[in-house]
């Protein structure tokens, strides 16, 4: 079984997430089975080379396509956002999803890939858009000093409320998802081998060398050091 046959299948086994992947023109040209359930086609090859507009309303299909546009013009990912399933008009699911653009070899974006989960439960969109505001902050300010009291002010919630949900939505509490999120911009740094370790780890939000080691020994399993004579083009 070749890589890409053994990718499919691993996502197949996934049964609540949703996997896809468009060309530079909005075309899909992949979709796990959770995927091919939302656009109510009985197999991939139903949905090859079609796009959101062959499968949802107008207007959702273009606020997917303006995401996916943003993506790839600004070369920026959307991660863990949070939206309406795409279902019915009028649902009240909701789902937490991720898009990244999709680079060829010489580093050029040529499409865009995403990943959804439904949120358990039925939920008004509201009812979520606080611990979106939080995650986003996350996101945009990670080289900041940022408490946890600070994010749930920002969701317009007590600390131990915003704890709660937090960890109900993303199995992990908001202090170790902001300490991931750093960990993930330290590796694409480490990829320039001109930057040394402790700017990266100033750049980050970490306090110093040491702090960044740490952490990102306990998250990564190995040192930057080592991550770094893996990943920087050589």
């Amino acid at each position: 079984m070749d890589g890409y046959r053994t990718f499919h299948a691993l996502l197949d086994l996934l049964p609540d997430v949703a996997f896809f992947m468009k060309d530079r023109k909005g075309r899909f040209v992949m979709h796990n089975r959770r995927a091919c359930e939302y656009c109510r086609a009985a197999s991939e090859q139903e949905t090859l080379g079609r796009t959101d507009f062959d499968f949802w309303d107008e207007d959702r299909a273009r606020s997917y396509v303006e995401g996916d546009r943003r993506v790839m013009e600004t070369g920026t990912p959307i991660i863990n956002a949070i939206a309406l399933a795409p279902e019915e008009a009028g649902s009240d699911r909701l789902i937490i999803y991720s898009k990244v653009p999709v680079r060829d070899r010489r580093g050029r974006v040529i499409g865009v890939a995403g990943i959804h989960r439904e949120i358990e439960g039925r939920h008004t969109p509201a009812s979520y858009d606080q611990i979106n505001r939080a995650v986003q902050a996350i996101h945009e300010r990670y080289r900041e000093p940022i408490k946890t009291r600070e994010l749930a002010g920002i969701a317009g919630l007590s600390t131990s409320q915003f704890d709660r949900r937090f960890r109900k939505l993303f199995g992990t509490t908001p202090r170790e998802y902001l300490l991931r999120v750093r960990v993930n911009a330290a590796c694409r740094m480490l990829e320039d081998a001109d930057r040394t370790i402790t700017d990266i780890a100033m750049s980050c939000g970490f306090y110093d060398h040491s702090h960044l080691s740490r952490t990102f020994r306990r998250i990564m399993g190995t040192a930057p050091s080592k991550y770094r004579d893996l990943h920087a083009p050589s």
